[in-house]
């Protein structure tokens, strides 16, 4: 099975036997309960996602009509997969919230802005030629397009990249520009990578500053789109974001010394557990002197290993140089 929706749709809603005991119903009852108990501790095991009272009635609600004998062998064969099995990531999928949209938290933004020159200046004067930038949960990719932008736009102030004739922007060899998105699910990454996005809506356009719309082609009408408007990455941007499936409590982290590592809006889906090995694999990302930037709402499990660095309504993190 997929996932427990379409394990839901290969049972027929069954009736209860004539004659079925009290006791027998309760027993059922009880197996259902430890059946559901042993999903959400694996759940939380191999992704990290803390299971709430909320969660647990939407797995319960799903899986209502499934005999209790097929669910107890789901659960059982879920529980010997590794986690990065499809089986297991349909699941995550259902249970994972992807909501985002380009140019996000403008005030943590603006802080970014700020930074991105110092780090530019840094690598210049240490001889990499190179900005590294890693948005972790980046959902279907605008968070990774927008530090795509960023970074561009402080390297061509520092005369790093020339303007392209599309209006985007062209590194000047050997600098180089490498942003990483990576996510737990497998369907929003397919998004991010055809970096195509509809204005329909709440879109993830809506809080796009008018200076940067350039950065977003308005694309070709085609038969299948019909009228709906969408509108696409500048290939100038485009080529320099890739991006990969990964589990952030996995680690280790899909690379090292990175300048920049976003990770927003994550943290608070995770178990108490699940976060202090997430901020383990975030710093073991970061180079010396290279920034986190968090949620709002996240708290930073390491205080000691990092440098506050205030913006006007912002926060970021700056790893000790200590960890060189």
């Amino acid at each position: 099975m997929e996932s427990p929706r379409e394990l839901q749709g290969a049972m027929a809603a069954r009736r209860k036997a004539p004659g079925e005991t009290h006791a027998a119903r309760a027993a059922a009852a009880e197996a259902r309960r430890r059946a559901m108990g042993r999903l959400a501790r694996d759940i939380e095991r191999v992704s990290g996602i803390e299971i709430t009272a909320m969660m647990k009635a939407k797995l319960a609600r799903v899986l209502t009509s499934v005999d209790i004998a097929e669910l107890e062998d789901w659960v059982h064969r879920l529980h010997l997969l590794p986690g990065h099995h499809p089986e297991w990531l349909s699941l995550i999928e259902a249970l994972t919230v992807h909501e985002t949209f380009f140019h996000r938290d403008r005030s943590q933004l603006e802080l970014l802005a700020q930074i991105l020159p110092e780090l530019t200046l840094a690598a210049a004067r240490g001889g990499r030629h190179r900005l590294r930038l890693w948005s972790a949960g980046c959902a279907t990719g605008e968070e990774a397009y927008t530090l795509a932008i960023l970074a561009l736009r402080a390297l061509h102030d520092a005369g790093y990249a020339d303007r392209s004739p599309d209006g985007g922007f062209v590194c000047r060899p050997p600098w180089r520009l490498e942003v990483l998105g990576t996510d737990i699910s497998r369907l929003v990454l397919a998004q991010a990578k055809a970096a195509v996005y509809s204005t329909e809506g709440l879109s993830a356009f809506r809080d796009l500053p008018r200076d940067l719309q350039h950065f977003f082609p308005v694309l070709p009408k085609s038969r299948e789109t019909g009228d709906i408007e969408l509108r696409g990455v500048l290939p100038a941007v485009k080529r320099h974001v890739r991006f990969r499936q990964f589990n952030l409590i996995a680690g280790p982290p899909p690379g090292t010394n990175f300048d920049v590592v976003l990770c927003r809006n994550v943290m608070i889906y995770l178990t108490a557990s699940a976060r202090d090995g997430a901020h383990s694999v975030l710093k073991q990302a970061l180079r010396p002197g290279g920034y986190l930037l968090l949620g709002p709402t996240d708290a930073l499990a390491d205080r000691s290993s990092y440098e506050v660095r205030w913006g006007a309504e912002a926060i970021a993190y700056a790893l000790n140089r200590s960890h060189e």
